[in-house]
């Protein structure tokens, strides 16, 4: 068995499988690199020694050669995914109905318990309302648990948060339930409230929602390409009038903690 092929096939693996580990750590805390460098250096050096790996071990034995190749070809699969899951980073915005100062547009709509919702349940009221791209989004996982982790000082200010996306019902209460959220999560199947507010992303890459999770992160991986909502933030005062509009040009990258708060304050300010 060629040793040195085999070395470097291991070690192409552990450091992809490391970069995409690190990688992971830092959307729970949204903390999300605009541009990762380090990931993608990590990657092509797996790639490059799996490459090399493969290239010293297929003169050997059979064994040899596919001991080595398994785990190299592991190494280029994942990396080479995740290099093209970033190609689909960008979300083409510019659609959006309804800019600040505007009266927010009535919609009917079903709770993650199934029942019937009704934003004239607003009235009165000051809403943090976000449109995410569903429960299997470890992004908007990360987020709505961050928007959860706000809620007393947006309490402070009298500020609810409801959350809607395409999910039915069912997945929007597994998700509920699996990130122990607190708030009111929408369900908007058919996509009626994410049109009519303009946020719809069509034909993007993406998942179903699952109770598993790694790393407090949701697992299932996505699989298919259907429309679903651009991540949009609205925040809407007790006149049902929008005071301000957070929208995501890349969906990796969410509105920090302090940014909402920032936006609050600004917006309620006593």
């Amino acid at each position: 068995m060629n040793i040195l092929a085999l070395s470097l096939a291991l070690i192409s693996f552990l450091v992809t499988i490391g970069a995409i580990v690190l990688y992971l750590s830092t959307i729970p805390r949204n903390k999300v690199p605009v541009r990762p460098i380090a990931l993608i250096f990590f990657l092509v050096v797996g790639i490059v020694l799996a490459l090399y790996s493969l290239f010293l071990a297929i003169p050997g034995p059979v064994v040899s050669v596919a001991v080595v190749a398994v785990l190299s070809v592991l190494s280029i699969v994942m990396a080479s995914f995740i290099f093209w899951v970033f190609t689909q980073r960008k979300i083409p915005i510019g659609d959006i109905k309804v800019k600040v100062g505007d009266t927010l547009l009535p919609f009917k709509a079903r709770t993650s318990d199934g029942v019937s919702f009704s934003s004239n349940e607003f009235a009165g009221k000051r809403v943090l309302l976000k449109f995410f791209r569903g429960g299997w989004c470890p992004y908007c996982s990360a987020e709505l648990k961050e928007f959860d982790a706000l809620l007393p000082d947006l309490t402070k200010h009298g500020v609810s948060v409801f959350a809607l996306s395409k999910d039915t019902v069912e997945e929007a209460d597994i998700q509920k339930n699996r990130d122990g959220l607190s708030f009111t999560l929408l369900s908007d199947p058919k996509l009626e409230v994410i049109k009519q507010y303009g946020v719809e992303h069509h034909k993007a890459l993406g998942g179903v929602t699952t109770s598993s999770t790694l790393f407090g992160l949701p697992t299932a991986p996505p699989n298919s390409f259907s429309s679903m909502a651009i991540p949009t933030s609205l925040l809407i005062d007790e006149n049902g009038i929008i005071r301000w509009i957070d929208q995501s040009e890349d969906y990796r990258i969410r509105a920090s903690r302090e940014v909402v708060l920032d936006a609050v304050k600004s917006a309620f300010a006593s």
